[in-house]
């Protein structure tokens, strides 16, 4: 995730000010984006798989292409680690509601809980997993 905060220049009353967001703020929009993201990628997913399984249309030939496409920009967007994560979620959003989903942290084995976008976003920022 990148961590810019880019400055505008603006001009007023002949006074040429730059102006700069407030981190907190770009951070909260960065954490809006993913998890509209994560919810919107796991919606396809959720409707090719009923297309599937209630009319039994295979639709993953049709879309192959489209997610490449969006594979290659989250790899791009986030980078290795995030884009595993992400498709994990993704495709482990099938698993019984019941059933836990973790992310191990690989240094000290401990698990945490990413059952739904905000903790997979909160797990990911803690073990800084986004790409900088």
């Amino acid at each position: 995730m990148k961590n810019k905060h880019p400055k505008k220049s603006i001009t007023i009353g002949g006074l040429k000010l730059q102006i700069e967001e407030n981190p907190k703020k770009a951070e909260n929009k960065q954490k809006k984006f993913f998890i509209s993201i994560l919810n919107r990628l796991v919606s396809i997913q959720e409707r090719t798989d009923k297309v599937f399984t209630e009319y039994g249309i295979n639709l993953i030939m049709y879309e192959d292409l489209y997610f490449q496409t969006i594979e290659d920009l989250v790899y791009e967007c986030y980078g290795d680690k995030m884009a595993e994560v992400i498709f994990w979620y993704v495709n482990g959003t099938k698993i019984d509601s019941e059933e836990e989903q973790y992310i191990e942290d690989k240094e000290n084995g401990k698990r945490y809980k990413a059952k739904t976008p905000l903790q997979v976003y909160n797990v990911c920022k803690k073990l800084k997993l986004f790409k900088d």
